[in-house]
């Protein structure tokens, strides 16, 4: 075999073997600056049992002793960079410290424990003292490096309140010299397994946690017990389940005895690959026994005795592997495949620092900055704020209008629900005199295309129950006064919904007001526990002083329509007569098709009737027939009140003796002008008026007929054409100002004139209340709830939270400190975005 020497030379001398302790050193440099924290970097780790020889194995590699006594062997994890030097031997020992008890540390510290040494002696006495330094972190380092070597011995102050068994931070061993090779391993404790369950489990932790990844692992499987009961073997295999990060180093071959045959050939199967292979093979290592230890075995001596052996001892001699005999072969192939996988992990570590450097600047993007201002004036700037943008989003502007076009809608929705509360006054006698469709009447404007759909809470007011209305309400009223009763109580009776209207359009507003300033708080005061405390029930408690005092303005408002009241008389005397008109056209037939019975013959006129001739040449013409029939009312004052109703004359036929009646044809005035050509002047009873008077008036009042009407036309163009002429004929005889809609006041007076007038009474100051309603109503919750809101916060805020005040630093220090795990993530993501820069920075000019 070659030598251990001249292997070393060939692999320091070539160009393979100075970029081999570059890497190997930069990725110690990446280490130490806590890379390994958020990147997996390319490693060696060494695990066993215990007393499966692998501290031999370790002081083989590395040249050094390291501690062996029973409570001072490894008890935490000790990485060792080894580096070929041209200068002489040297070590320095330093402590990483990573964690603080089973809590990993932000900052990632390396310091040196100990001066620099140059004797190998001096090595295990110092790894010993930086054990107990790591094992009692509570304790200044220092002290153990102080201490004489007889209390270090004794153990005396050894152990401190927060002494440890086994430690998570490393003792770190830079050795340097001529003989080394550029190698880089972590030496774990060995795995225990007669020990108490929380020190087996701890261990079995901490090799865990090192083997995952991809780190290299150097499992040492002593000869002296089967494969299959060693439980390093079995970490190791589940870890790496396919064996391509794993290598095997089978210890104490001298261990099995010349007569031990099968087991020296099932281990020579394993190492030659034929049994529990591996992607990197098995390596077989002979270390020097306790005699050769206390003889005081020099390595060079130990490696030749190890070359001896395997040369002299079968069946290791005869194996035709030979290159996986010895330390030497094993060290030259470890540093090789470290050395790979550092080359080749770089590239991928560049990405990764990237990539988290991006996730970590992303992150805290998302955090609220930190505050770096006077507490008070911060807290005075963050209030003064807050109450501004709810100022404008109260009020409105470009980029605030949720809350305004939400008031808009709730407030249309409420308008929508006022005009649906209108009097449903139809004239039609009944509902069987109706037409199907009587939206019409039930419509707030001609514009008001909703009614077809509506549905009453009430019931319909039809003629005769408005007739019955009206006389269930009479008291000590003159003959011919409608009570005021009557009116007042139709006047209420479309009011009666307007209280829940009302204060369900607040509670509305009100509800999505509410939620709005949640989130407003939420949105400025979230990280501010102790503020948001304040603020948020501050809000709550002036938000329900404002409502308190909108309901009652607005009970009040509602109070005030009870008693009805206008001086806008124009607007109501219009909308009065407008309805009126209405109602009267429908009475005259000129509304919609009536779906009514067959109609009944009208009673001869008696000889005590006046009447108004409708013929220009004297011949007669009877009254169309009456729609609502109806015998002569039983009580005084109804036929009281319709006899003082009566106008001057009524347009009736004059008596004949043929009951044969005349066709029925339009009044005069809505003929056109060469219809109107063909009429006779009417004939005058000279009995009761004057030659001019073209009218005969009865002695006595007959039953009051309807208004004749005029057959429809066949279109809708036609009867256009024949109002606009007839509103030009009435033009022509001086009575000008005059619309579509006055017509229906030419109509004469029926038997339901009182009811009609009634109707269109009640009809028209609904028009005048509802629309004073509609405006008020959102004036009084805009300015009594929203507005008063907003006014009153700032103050009400300033004063609660105690600004102003001599203790208002003291307060508002307390007010501005942030959220512990706030506070804690933006520390955790600063540190680690300081350690990806170093770490980033390095790999740059190391010149990735």
């Amino acid at each position: 075999m070659e030598s251990q020497s001249s292997r070393h030379a060939t692999l320091l001398n070539s160009d393979y073997g100075k970029s081999s302790k570059e890497l190997i050193e930069f990725v110690g440099q990446l280490r130490a600056l806590g890379a390994h924290i958020d990147l997996e970097l390319p490693r060696i780790v060494v695990i066993g049992n215990q007393s499966a020889g692998k501290s031999s194995l370790v002081e083989a590699i590395s040249g050094i002793s390291v501690p062996r006594d029973a409570g001072t062997c490894t008890r935490c994890p000790m990485e060792c960079r080894l580096a070929h030097s041209s200068e002489g031997w040297s070590c320095q020992i330093k402590i990483r410290w990573e964690y603080d008890g089973n809590t990993r540390l932000d900052e990632v510290e390396e310091e040196d424990f100990g001066p620099l040494l140059t004797d190998k002696g001096d090595v295990e006495p110092m790894l010993r003292r930086a054990q107990a330094a790591v094992l009692n972190p509570d304790s200044e380092p220092s002290k153990f490096l102080s201490m004489s070597e007889e209390d270090f011995k004794s153990g005396k102050s050894l152990k401190g309140p927060k002494s440890l068994l086994f430690s998570r931070n490393v003792v770190c061993v830079e050795l340097k010299g001529p003989d080394l090779a550029d190698l880089s391993f972590v030496d774990l404790p060995g795995i225990v397994q007669n020990a108490e369950a929380d020190v087996v489990q701890l261990v079995e932790d901490l090799v865990r946690s090192y083997i995952e990844g991809n780190s290299l692992i150097l499992v040492t499987l002593p000869m002296s017990d089967d494969i299959e009961n060693q439980k390093a073997a079995r970490l190791a295999k589940l870890a790496d389940p396919s064996g391509s990060r794993t290598i095997g180093v089978l210890t104490k071959p001298d261990t099995l005895s010349s007569g031990s045959t099968k087991a020296r050939s099932m281990w020579l199967e394993v190492l030659e690959g034929r049994r529990h292979s591996l992607r990197h093979g098995y390596y077989c290592t002979r270390q020097p026994d306790d005699d050769e230890r206390t003889r005081g075995i020099t390595g060079a001596d130990a490696r030749a005795a190890e070359l001896s052996f395997f040369q002299s001892t079968a069946p290791w001699s005869s194996s035709t592997h030979q290159h996986r005999f010895g330390t030497a072969n094993l060290v030259q192939n470890l540093s090789s495949l470290l050395t790979h996988i550092i080359r080749e992990s770089l590239p991928r570590i560049l990405d990764q620092v990237a990539l988290q450097l991006e996730s970590c600047n992303s992150q805290l993007a998302k955090l609220p900055p930190p505050i770096t201002a006077e507490p008070t004036a911060f807290v005075l700037a963050l209030v003064t704020s807050f109450c501004s943008e709810l100022a404008q989003r109260v009020r409105g502007s470009p980029t605030n209008t949720a809350i305004v076009q939400s008031t808009r809608r709730t407030y249309e929705a409420f308008k929508m629900n006022i005009r649906a509360s209108a009097p449903p006054f139809v004239p039609y006698k009944d509902q069987t005199q109706a037409p199907r469709d009587i939206s019409q009447y039930l419509r707030v404007d001609t514009n008001d295309r909703s009614a077809r759909s509506k549905q009453f809470a009430g019931k319909v007011y039809y003629l005769e129950d408005v007739k019955a209305h009206i006389s269930s309400s009479i008291t000590r009223e003159l003959p011919g006064n409608v009570p005021y009763a009557a009116k007042l109580a139709l006047l209420q009776d479309f009011q009666n919904s307007w209280h829940a209207s009302a204060l369900g359009c607040f509670e509305e507003v009100q509800d999505a007001f509410k939620e709005s300033v949640k989130a407003l708080v939420h949105e400025y005061f979230e990280r501010y526990n102790a503020l948001k405390t304040v603020v948020g029930p501050v809000t709550l408690e002036l938000m329900k002083t404002c409502a308190d005092t909108t309901v009652s303005q607005l009970k009040t408002i509602l109070e005030l329509e009870t008693s009805p009241f206008t001086q806008n008389n124009h607007y109501f005397q219009e909308s009065r007569d407008k309805w009126l008109a209405k109602y009267k056209d429908a009475r005259a037939g000129k509304g919609p098709v009536e779906r009514v019975t067959p109609a009944i013959a009208a009673p001869t006129p008696s000889l005590g009737s006046f009447s108004f001739s409708t013929s220009l040449t004297g011949t007669p013409a009877k009254a169309p027939t009456n729609p609502d029939p109806k015998p002569a009312p039983a009580d005084a004052h109804h036929a009281k009140r319709v006899a003082l109703s009566e106008p001057a004359g009524t347009l009736v036929t004059p008596q004949t003796t043929s009951p044969t009646p005349a066709p029925a044809r339009p009044p005069t005035f809505f003929l056109s002008p060469g219809q109107r050509s063909a009429e006779q002047t009417p004939t005058v009873n000279a009995a009761l008026a004057p030659a001019a008077n073209p009218f005969e008036f009865a002695n006595t009042a007959s039953p009051r007929q309807p208004a004749r009407v005029a057959p429809a036309p066949a279109d809708d163009s036609a009867r256009q054409q024949l109002v606009a002429e007839t509103l030009a004929n009435l033009a022509k005889l001086g009575y000008t100002g005059i619309g579509e809609d006055d017509l229906g006041k030419l109509n004469p007076p029926d038997i339901y004139e009182e009811e009609l007038q009634v109707m269109a009474e009640v009809r028209a100051y609904f028009q005048v209340a509802y629309k004073r309603v509609i405006d008020y109503i959102p004036l009084s919750i805009d300015h009594h709830f929203l507005y008063a809101f907003v006014k009153q916060l700032q103050q009400l805020l300033f004063e609660r939270l105690g600004l102003g005040t001599a203790r208002s630093a003291e307060r508002c220090n307390e007010y501005v400190a942030e959220e512990p795990t706030i506070v804690a993530t933006r520390d955790e993501l600063l540190t680690k975005k300081k350690r990806l820069e170093n770490v980033q920075r390095a790999l740059f000019n190391f010149g990735m």
